[in-house]
């Protein structure tokens, strides 16, 4: 990644969507959500929202978010999975559909080293920074747990993982591997370069991170989890487990809302400029809470209120920190998503949703 990209965290993600999608009602009024690499909006767009205004603070996930979304209006099914590299494709046919795209020039100009890397064969959603330090875990992983790892893939159903989990699982080099995982310095010195919010959780990193992927083990096919097959593989190999964006259901649906839809993208703090709106009716944040300092981590649900219609909804995530605003106007609704959160795929975030009352 490094040889073409500075200041791109993401190309793929590591948030599951379909927890938002679930929640989001269908013929929204105006949805504004954290644009990232775009794979979490393109799904809120199979609920037809009149309008999807997608704010991040840098303009390379802005104009990502723009390509992909540019691609689901062109592009067929199939031909997206492609460019994108979820699928095999030659390099050449990925500049040739690259090159149909209508993209503004700004955002060409940002993705200029997306061309360059297309033509030496790398694939786009492995391109960012969290994904280059899930490969490089996976070689450790791969170091520490060998064969007997990835053989948890090969069971034939959740039952069988558990027995593997609890028989032939080498839960001693897990162990290894969890400890680094939770290394703080690890984590900023891999990905965030000193940034990585305090963590504000009682349990340890360690116990986070042993805890998640025991639930992701014992709850669900391993192969359902693109988190899972990044983790222990360093790409995707199982079609069952590619992000929500991939399912051809929602990607018809979004692609039809898409070509429809006002679009807009915005260069910026989402907080700001949610707060400068009056027809907002949901919000997804994503974990931007987490990175804010105090007084702002505080009061962000006060920060957005003039933006947002009555029973708006405001959804945000948090990972090892999680913020606890002040809910004075709202109401949180997280148990209402219960099921939803549960079957998320990565079981990395804390979720909550939060409901503006009227």
């Amino acid at each position: 990644m490094g040889a073409y990209f500075r200041h791109l965290n993401y190309s793929l993600g590591d948030e599951d969507s379909s927890v938002e999608l679930h929640a989001l009602p269908p013929d929204a009024r105006h949805v504004v959500a954290v644009a990232g690499s775009g794979g979490r909006v393109v799904p809120l767009l199979a609920r037809a929202p009149r309008k999807v205004t997608c704010v991040d603070i840098s303009d390379t996930q802005l104009a990502l978010t723009e390509l992909r979304i540019a691609a689901l209006r062109r592009l067929n099914h199939a031909e997206y999975l492609g460019l994108l590299g979820y699928e095999p494709m030659s390099p050449q046919r990925r500049l040739e559909l690259l090159a149909t795209l209508p993209l503004s020039g700004s955002a060409r100009k940002a993705l200029d080293p997306v061309w360059k890397a297309v033509e030496a064969g790398e694939r786009i959603v492995y391109l960012g920074r969290f994904e280059g330090m899930l490969r490089t875990l996976s070689r450790v992983v791969g170091l520490f747990t060998g064969q007997r790892g990835r053989k948890m893939f090969d069971q034939p159903d959740v039952a069988g993982q558990r027995a593997y989990l609890d028989a032939g699982f080498p839960r001693g080099a897990w162990r290894l591997v969890l400890l680094l995982m939770g290394n703080s310095a690890v984590l900023n010195s891999l990905l965030y370069r000193g940034d990585f919010p305090k963590k504000n959780r009682p349990e340890s990193a360690f116990r986070i991170y042993w805890d998640l992927f025991d639930r992701l083990f014992r709850t669900m096919p391993a192969r359902s989890s693109f988190f899972l097959q990044l983790v222990f593989f360093g790409e995707l190999r199982f079609p069952e487990g590619y992000p929500i964006e991939c399912d051809a259901d929602v990607f018809l649906a979004a692609q039809r809302a898409a070509r429809t839809a006002d679009i807009e993208y915005v260069q910026g703090d989402i907080l700001q400029h949610v707060q400068a709106q009056r027809d907002v009716d949901f919000v997804s944040l994503s974990d931007v809470p987490s990175f804010l300092p105090p007084e702002r981590e505080r009061g962000f649900l006060e920060a957005l209120k003039p933006g947002l219609t009555p029973d708006a909804l405001v959804v945000t995530r948090g990972h090892l920190r999680v913020a606890a605003p002040e809910v004075q106007g709202y109401e949180d609704v997280s148990g209402r998503y219960t099921d939803a959160i549960a079957r998320e795929r990565t079981q990395l975030w804390r979720i909550h949703f939060y409901q503006r009352r009227p």
